[in-house]
């Protein structure tokens, strides 16, 4: 790390800690300058990433889908948990901690569930992810920012496919952007598929990482009317969009609409100059904000240590989520923003819940 500026530092915890390092004397008035100089290029940028209540209704301009392994430009088993879903349910995956560790015996009975801050009309299914089939999707930074440690990232994404992709029952997709995003492995069950499509994954390029964020949550969104499934997007990146066409506010409803969860591996490496401080102080706060209103977790590691932590944490983390149906009270397709609440207790102990901060409600058809 340079000896002059800061490190933002979002661990899998997602608190953020900063460390400030000696500045030296004649240094001191330049960085002033330059903290209110930051101040003002992302305080407009943040407040797109705040809760979106009040985003009213949907942009769908300039919008990048990704169906059946194409790419096209938008205008803008037995033994299993089964969930028949209705059109007026609601499903939110969540994790119950007590400490540092997961809580993994809850009942329904031990759940609360408030939707608009109202209790819902009814819980209709409870249960644990892993009883449900996952449809899992890696989408991979390839630009040239985040060549440095591109192969060992790669080795790292191919152990977590490996062990976390069930034959039979769960699926998982490959997709790397620069520029453009690119499909190196469309869905499988099989690991040395998906291995061998992390392994013809090619560094260089811009970075357009919210286009490819929409493009992989409407692929994730395969279920059959009735059916439900856990869906997961782990993004590989440092952050720094600077060719997309869509928002970052947009890339969040998007994967909200789609009850799609993204843990956001960041890939920079923890070395920061006054000249790009606030470009990476934006990209970090993107990488973030993507994990936590979709209910992930973000990771910033300065070792490729942490870049395989981070994988075995998100690993743990899936195996420990429970997934919960039910229907809210005086449901309108209106398309509004609607909170979700969950409190779980259990012998008169209260637990910490990790969740999607809510979803959107429906539109009404035309």
């Amino acid at each position: 790390m340079a000896s002059d500026g800061a490190t933002l530092r979002v661990t899998g915890e997602s608190s953020v800690k900063v460390r400030l390092v000696r500045i030296g004397c004649g240094k001191i008035t330049a960085a002033i300058l330059l903290v209110l100089l930051i101040g003002l290029v992302l305080t407009p940028w943040v407040g797109e990433g705040e809760d979106r209540e009040s985003s009213g209704g949907r942009n769908s301009n300039h919008e990048v889908s990704l169906l059946d392994g194409e790419l096209s430009a938008a205008g803008s088993d037995s033994d299993l948990w089964t969930v028949q879903k209705r059109v007026d349910e609601v499903t939110v995956f969540f994790t119950a901690t007590d400490g540092h560790r997961f809580v993994q015996n809850l009942t329904q009975d031990n759940i609360r569930v408030m939707d608009d801050h109202r209790p819902v009309a009814r819980i209709s299914a409870f249960g644990h992810q892993r009883e449900l089939p996952l449809r899992l999707g890696l989408l991979v930074d390839t630009s040239a920012s985040v060549s440095p440690r591109f192969r060992f990232e790669q080795h790292a994404a191919t152990q977590f496919l490996r062990k976390i992709v069930r034959r039979g029952l769960d699926k998982a997709f490959v997709l790397g952007f620069a520029d453009h995003p690119n499909l190196t492995q469309d869905y499988s069950d099989d690991p040395e598929q998906l291995a061998a499509g992390v392994a013809r994954l090619r560094n260089g390029g811009g970075t357009a990482l919210f286009d490819a964020i929409y493009g992989a949550c409407e692929k994730l969104t395969t279920a059959k009317a009735g059916e439900a499934e856990a869906r997961i997007l782990i993004v590989l990146s440092d952050g720094d969009d600077n060719t997309s066409r869509t928002t970052l506010s947009r890339a969040i409803e998007i994967a909200q609409i789609r009850d799609v969860t993204i843990y956001a591996i960041n890939t920079r490496i923890e070395s920061i100059d006054f000249v790009n401080l606030a470009r990476t102080a934006k990209g970090d706060a993107a990488m973030k904000e993507l994990a936590a209103q979709t209910g992930g977790r973000s990771f910033v590691q300065v070792s490729n240590w942490e870049v395989t932590r981070a994988f075995s944490v998100i690993e743990e983390e899936m195996r420990n989520r429970y997934s919960v149906s039910y229907q809210p009270r005086d449901l309108e397709e209106n398309g509004r923003f609607r909170r979700i609440e969950i409190v779980a207790e259990k012998s008169g102990r209260r637990f910490r819940i990790h969740a999607r901060k809510g979803y959107y409600a429906k539109l009404k058809s035309p």
